[in-house]
């Protein structure tokens, strides 16, 4: 209040947040003076000296300068030495033992940059002599780590007999312990090679040195049972996982399941599903999708259906391949639940994880099935909406409605739109005129353009799974095409004319 009333101004220096002196030390106001108000010299004078704190933060901000200089100058020396050591090993007879002779040693981070540069320019089988000539350098060298990250790179370039000599080095010479992840690498290594025999034999070593192995050394060899179809080996690595007190885990019922699922196994599939719902473990969204992809494959509706509708909550969604699609909308047309391929098609249009074309197929599918006039009309209505073109697995569906209704009315109304659109047929739309026309109808669609010269399948194989391949393309199916090289629409109507008549003159 003196201080205010006096008319004097008091100036603190600035000050940084970060400067602890400050911010901690206790802030101490100056005793009121016993001078008279009448003084006219102020209280407080302004010194030209620095605070402490102030000093403190203008040192430390010059030696902070002057260590990011060195740590620059540290980096720039550092990027010199490699560049250099790279220009000497560019040369196709470069030798990287001489150069470390001449270069005397290297430091850590060069010697894994040499590494580095051997294996990406394919060079890796020179790394093992590199590294030996490295750690005779200096005993400190010789770690477990080092010779894990030599192995490793090693069976990453296929050398896995290199890093069984590595290995065998390691623990003979140098007395040191190999670790899982070691075992791990040299056991993948083989199994990549095919080659169960080796793999199996540093398991049992692995188990005899009393060091356990983790799930997913295990899983590995489950994985390759599987891909060689020997899946009661699978189960016996299983017990072998659990008598040498490695439980399985979550991946490794999962992994279980997909290469069941993958093998049509379904009743090992299943009671392997049990086990994980028993342990109460997660079913990962891969698992889902094996399963709900081997339902469908054996045609078993109510599960196919249960797994699907667990796959559509799945978050975040999971993208289904179009094959599996085809699976799930096949066993729906085969139990006749054509209103089960619009729900399907409209799950899969919300939740944005297939291809429109597979979307409107499905669903233009459902009500051609049902002979729904109005339903394929109110698709068609939606796809302009939605500034969606026709394709011909589009046109071919409404055409064989109509054909099965006999409404040819209709039929030529959509052979126009396909004219109108420049949209050209397939075979099955030249089948589907010919049976319902005859060829006489044929040839004033070849006119306009309908079909090219080059005979194509471009329509969706569910449609003919819907509705049949009709008399035209079983014939064109059981021709030897092999007689001619001639792939045109002319030939192919010529041939199959040419068969019927041999039918009817028998």
């Amino acid at each position: 209040m003196l201080a205010l009333q006096m008319g004097v101004r008091v100036h603190l220096p600035s000050i940084s947040i970060n400067d602890k002196t400050f911010l901690f030390k206790p802030l101490v106001l100056p005793k009121p003076s016993t001078r008279t108000l009448t003084s006219t010299k102020p209280q407080f004078s302004r010194s030209n000296k620095p605070p402490p704190f102030a000093v403190h933060f203008s040192a430390r901000k010059t030696n902070s300068h002057k260590e990011s200089s060195v740590q620059f100058d540290d980096l720039h020396r550092s990027w010199n030495l490699k560049r250099n050591l790279f220009e000497k090993l560019k040369g196709n007879d470069s030798d990287p033992v001489k150069i470390l002779e001449e270069d005397g040693d290297w430091s850590k981070e060069l010697f894994w940059a040499v590494v580095g540069f051997l294996n990406q320019t394919s060079r890796s089988s020179e790394v093992l002599q590199v590294f030996d000539k490295w750690k005779s350098k200096d005993d400190s060298r010789v770690t477990q780590f080092n010779y894990e990250r030599i192995i490793r790179l090693l069976v990453d370039e296929g050398l896995v007999e290199v890093a069984v000599l590595t290995l065998r080095d390691m623990k003979n010479f140098h007395g040191l312990h190999a670790s899982s992840e070691i075992y791990d690498s040299i056991i993948h290594g083989f199994l990549e090679k095919e080659r169960f025999e080796d793999a199996l034999f540093y398991l049992k070593e692995m188990e005899d040195v009393k060091v356990t192995p983790q799930p997913h050394t295990y899983n590995k060899l489950i994985k390759a049972y599987a891909k060689n179809g020997l899946y009661d080996d699978m189960a016996k690595c299983v017990k072998r996982m659990e008598s040498n007190g490695c439980f399985p885990d979550q991946s490794t019922y999962n992994l279980l399941i997909r290469e069941f699922s993958l093998a049509g196994l379904i009743k090992r599939m299943e009671r392997t599903y049990q086990i994980v719902i028993s342990k109460k473990m997660d079913l990962e969204a891969s698992t889902m999708v094996a399963m709900l992809d081997a339902y469908a494959n054996f045609g078993i509706l109510e599960k196919m259906e249960k797994v699907y509708k667990r796959v559509m909550k799945l978050k975040p969604k999971v993208t289904l391949k179009d094959d599996l699609i085809h699976k799930v909308a096949v066993v729906y047309i085969e139990n006749y639940m054509f209103s089960k391929l619009d729900d399907l098609g409209n799950k899969l249009y919300y939740s944005k994880t297939s291809n429109g074309e597979i979307v409107w197929c499905l669903r233009m599918l459902a009500h051609a099935c049902l002979l729904s006039r109005t339903g394929m009309e109110s698709v068609i209505q939606e796809m302009e909406y939605k500034k969606v073109g026709w394709n011909v697995t589009i046109a071919n569906t409404m055409l064989f409605a109509y054909a099965k209704m006999k409404d040819f009315e209709k039929l030529k109304v959509v052979m126009l739109e396909m004219v109108g659109r420049d949209l050209k047929g397939d075979i099955v739309t030249c089948g589907i005129l010919c049976d319902v026309h005859g060829f006489d109808e044929l040839s004033y669609w070849r006119k306009m353009g309908l079909f090219g010269s080059v005979v194509e399948f471009r329509t969706n194989p569910l449609v003919l799974v819907a509705f049949g391949k009709g008399e035209f393309l079983r014939i064109v199916e059981g021709l030897d095409h092999r007689r001619s090289k001639i792939w045109s629409y002319e030939h192919i109507i010529k041939l199959v004319k040419q068969h019927q008549f041999d039918e009817d003159t028998k």
